[in-house]
């Protein structure tokens, strides 16, 4: 299991206030993740990512830094998160699981031209789906699989579902959409091979102007993967790496999406309920839509408030 935030802006925030200054920080979640599943593995030193959007003068698609190093041993990723500012920041650090090999082609997220992809959990025996899936796939998104993990295959499932993945921005619909339609061939295939053991697929994508992110189990009585979001005006530090999230009005300027809150303000973190898809618009609004399959259960989903 590994953990990952994503941040949207109308503003460009210094990445170092969303990956190390944070008291828990995802940097922090690397060595001292506090809400897995697996709690026996409280480290996620399995490699590291960050993909960001910069300037369009540098063209639309995300910038991506990856290492199999552990995220708190690695200086660079320090040095860049205190000189780089982005509206859209996606991060993840990794614990590998279904004895897939710490490599760079197997760090998140990745990227097809403008769209960003990472993903927190795991397909169950995915070795037995994974012919299925690949047989799925046009040819240049077969090709264009470098890694062999479930979650880089998902990604390449995704973008199967859209008619020029390479022509972009896509409406929130289109991603919509295409996430709802992952979901379900996955699902149709697991069913096919009679796979009972549970799926967790935190699915997180973005075009650099709208993003969708899942919280979602292969199982109707238990809660996915955490996932936690918070919204408002700004996200400030009020005392060295004590930050908090700011509501001066109703608007939404700033928008976090993380597997474990990154501040130990309880009031600023909301549980996103399992088998949910949340859509953040180019406009910033900010959309739960329950993912209702033969997994929903309506009473096991948390209310919204």
């Amino acid at each position: 299991m590994c953990r990952f935030l994503l941040c949207k802006g109308r503003e460009p925030i210094l990445i170092a206030e969303l990956l190390t200054r944070p008291a828990h920080s995802i940097i922090n979640q690397s060595f001292d993740c506090r809400l897995r599943i697996d709690r026996h593995r409280p480290i996620n030193g399995d490699g590291f990512g960050v993909g960001w959007y910069d300037a369009h003068k540098l063209g639309e698609s995300p910038c991506i830094f990856t290492s199999v190093l552990p995220a708190w041993n690695n200086i660079n990723l320090s040095r860049l998160a205190e000189k780089i500012h982005s509206p859209l920041v996606f991060a993840h650090v990794r614990a590998s699981t279904g004895g897939f090999p710490s490599s760079e082609s197997n760090c998140h997220p990745w990227q097809y031209g403008r769209l960003m992809w990472m993903h927190n959990g795991n397909i169950a025996q995915f070795g037995r789906i994974k012919r299925k899936l690949q047989a799925s796939l046009r040819d240049e998104l077969y090709n264009f699989v470098q890694g062999n993990t479930d979650s880089e295959w998902s990604f390449a499932l995704f973008l199967n579902q859209l008619d020029d993945p390479m022509n972009g921005p896509f409406t929130p619909e289109v991603l919509h959409k295409a996430m709802q339609r992952t979901i379900a061939l996955i699902n149709e295939w697991l069913d096919e091979e009679d796979i009972n053991e549970v799926s967790l697929m935190n699915f997180a994508i973005t075009d650099g102007e709208t993003v969708v992110c899942t919280r979602y189990i292969t199982d109707a009585t238990h809660e996915g993967a955490s996932l936690y979001f918070s919204s408002g005006t700004r996200f400030e530090s009020y005392k060295p790496g004590h930050y908090r999230m700011i509501k001066a009005d109703k608007r939404e300027d700033i928008v976090v999406i993380a597997s474990e809150p990154l501040t130990f303000e309880r009031t600023d973190w909301l549980t996103i309920p399992s088998n949910t898809i949340v859509v953040i618009t180019p406009s910033f609004n900010v959309l739960l839509y329950p993912i209702k399959d033969k997994y929903y259960n309506i009473g096991k989903r948390q209310a919204w408030v």
